[in-house]
Parts: C-alpha cells; sequence; structure tokens
C-alpha cells in the first residue's frame, strides 16, 4: 500500500457498487449474528487502497440502500457518521505509514480494525443524545459494549481474511489499468 489506487471514474462506481453490494448483502443475511459483519473491515480496506473519498462513498451508499431493506430512521445519520469517523481515522493510520514510507502490518491493522467496532458503537450512541441527553447516552452506551465487543471481534477475524484478499486483487486490477 505505497500509494491509493486509482480507477476511472466508471471503474470506480462499478467497484464501489460491488463493495457496496457484498456489504448490503452481509448486513441483511448475517442480521442473526450481532454486528458481526465485515462491513467496518471492508470500509478500512477500502480507505488504505481507495482513498478517503471512496471510502465516504462506500459507507453512504452502504448504510443508506441496506438500511431501506433493515429499516431506516434518525441512527442512519448515525450510522454514517460513525463509519466516516472511521473512514478519517483510517486514512490517519494510511498517511502515518506512508510518512514511515511503510505499509501497516495486517496484524496492526486488524487489531485497528478491531478498536474501530468501539469507536462505531461510541459514535452511533451519540443518538441517545437527540432524544435524551447524557442522562441516556450513558446507559445506553454502556448496555451497548457487549454488542461492541462482538463487532470487535468481528472486525479483527474479517479484517485478517478479507484484507489479503481484497487487496491481492485490486492491486492486480490496478496494474492491468496501468498497462
Amino acid at each position: 500500500m505505497s500509494t491509493t489506487i486509482k480507477f476511472p471514474p466508471a471503474k470506480e462506481i462499478a467497484l464501489i457498487g460491488i463493495l457496496a453490494a457484498l456489504n448490503i448483502t452481509s448486513r441483511i443475511y448475517l442480521q442473526f449474528l450481532p454486528n458481526i459483519k465485515p462491513v467496518t473491515s471492508i470500509i478500512i480496506i477500502s480507505v488504505l487502497l481507495f482513498g478517503l473519498s471512496f471510502g465516504i462513498k462506500l459507507t453512504f451508499v452502504t448504510t443508506i440502500v441496506s438500511n431501506v431493506f433493515l429499516g431506516m430512521g434518525l441512527w442512519t445519520v448515525f450510522q454514517i457518521l460513525a463509519w466516516v469517523v472511521i473512514c478519517l481515522l483510517s486514512e490517519a493510520v494510511k498517511r502515518l505509514f506512508l510518512l514511515k514510507k511503510k505499509t501497516p502490518p495486517l496484524l496492526f491493522m486488524a487489531i485497528f480494525s478491531s478498536l474501530m467496532g468501539y469507536v462505531f458503537g461510541f459514535v452511533v450512541s451519540f443518538e441517545q443524545l437527540c432524544y435524551g441527553g447524557w442522562g441516556l447516552f450513558l446507559p445506553y452506551w454502556i448496555a451497548g459494549l457487549t454488542f461492541d465487543t462482538l463487532h470487535a471481534g468481528g472486525n479483527f477475524f474479517f479484517y485478517l481474511i478479507c484484507s489479503p484478499i481484497l487487496m491481492k486483487v485490486f492491486k492486480i486490477e490496478a496494474k492491468k489499468l496501468a498497462k
């Protein structure tokens, strides 16, 4: 991951569609697993490979389309906000490693992805401030820590599984475009 992979606009739209379809499908069909989905890991990987803008676009498409099926509400805004925060943090990690001219190690990024499960839960819990202020936010956030832990564990394993595959496939595609 020395530089961001750039695709022509039509290919970028297609790629966002493919990754969003994967995310949407996983959110719908893995509902029985509380907070254990590859979405956060795929968004992090997309930022590492394709940049911040790509990750944010993927976040919007994934969240809005999947919530059409799962339920739309004020939480949708906070889910988008949470994944955008994760995109920003992922971009910051990417830039730190670029300054050192290194690629982030797989295990480091899996741990980072895991921690983003807690970031996601914390940011999404801010929805409760709109309903009941801090008195509702704190108990809601604390009650959700079990689900955040499941999200964190899922992220760790999904990152370890998805990252090597997606990075390899997209780097091959980028080389084809460069020819």
